[in-house]
């Protein structure tokens, strides 16, 4: 059953839960994603071999605490919301970035670090010229996050549990997404879902709508995704499909902005302009982070959607998942924070 929104106080407006990610931030070259049989904008799941093969072709590379929810929880944490997250790292060198990466936000990180089997994940991004950036994924040791890693009382004091769909990429972790969203159902908490990635909702696209119709609250996707959960020819006909569900739509397309949708209620936001692309890492992310941030400070849901298209600018103009300004004062430039 779907969660009703709590009249009672709650410690966190948004707990997430994801794979514990560190990002290799790396600028290639076309050619070098040809030669690596590599297919541009895609996320491409690689093994520790895999990596260090990657590894010992690029030149320079960053290291940031990285993965799809936890940036969103991240972004979360700068605009002043309280957040917590959890994720499954190796208390290796990669968990300790990964770690303080969070902490230093202000986000509560209630995970226990593992002191035994595979090393923390990480995630190659190769960034394109044209913006661009293509994903290698080596999930190592959070990809084993299990029904025992779910913080019941954490999420238990959250509005809204935020899930990605990655985590049913494997069986333990698919369980630990179901414990998790019976433990929110159960408190009165709301549900939110990402779907990720086009080929993650190809492999689980039957179970996928199975929580749509049960357990989500907003769902979260760009136009490719959501063409491929319905099966449509093209975005209107997913927007006609999806009006049928009692569940928050928060659709992004790129430079043609982002739409919300809500039944027969439909919000078409215009993309920011005269915006300098360098890099498009983390951009649904943090549109994910500003939409949530408006929705559980109780904003109408145009206006989280234009918070939303505000935050995920804020990534576009540099490289890395996480704005290097801040965006509570992009928020309020705007006028839509006090």
């Amino acid at each position: 059953m779907k969660g009703k929104k709590s009249t009672v106080s709650k410690k966190y407006g948004v707990v997430g839960i994801g794979h514990a990610i560190v990002d290799v931030l790396a600028d290639v070259e076309d050619k070098f994603l040809s030669d690596h049989e590599l297919e541009k904008g895609m996320m491409k799941l690689i093994d520790e071999a895999d990596v260090k093969v990657l590894h010992d072709k690029i030149r320079s590379a960053a290291r940031e605490s990285g993965g799809s929810v936890a940036n969103t929880i991240a972004g979360l944490a700068s605009l002043g919301d309280s957040v917590a997250f959890m994720g499954k790292v190796r208390n290796d060198h990669l968990g300790n970035i990964f770690e303080k990466g969070l902490n230093d936000l202000g986000v509560v990180y209630c995970t226990k670090k593992a002191d035994k089997g595979s090393s923390t994940a990480c995630c190659v991004v190769l960034t394109t010229p044209d913006a661009q950036r293509t994903m290698n994924t080596c999930l190592g040791i959070s990809g084993t996050m299990g029904p025992g890693d779910i913080d019941e009382k954490v999420i238990s004091q959250s509005r809204v549990l935020y899930l990605e769909g990655y985590l049913w990429d494997t069986d333990e972790a698919k369980k630990a997404f179901l414990k998790a969203m019976d433990t929110a159902s159960a408190n009165r908490g709301e549900i939110a879902l990402s779907l990720s990635d086009p080929f993650c909702v190809g492999r689980h696209r039957k179970e996928f709508l199975e929580l749509l119709e049960k357990n989500t609250d907003i769902l979260f996707a760009n136009e490719e995704e959501i063409k491929m959960l319905f099966e449509a020819a093209g975005f209107e006909e997913a927007l006609e499909k999806a009006s049928s569900y009692d569940t928050i739509f928060a659709l992004t397309r790129g430079r043609g902005g982002s739409v919300i949708l809500k039944g027969s209620s439909r919000h078409d936001i215009e993309a920011e302009k005269d915006i300098m692309v360098k890099d498009t890492t983390g951009a649904g992310d943090m549109y994910a982070a500003g939409f949530l941030h408006g929705y559980i400070n109780g904003r109408p849901l145009d206006i989280c959607g234009r918070m939303g298209n505000l935050t995920a600018a804020a990534v576009l103009s540099h490289f890395g998942a996480r704005p290097k300004v801040s965006m509570l004062d992009i928020l309020k430039e705007s006028g839509l924070e006090k």
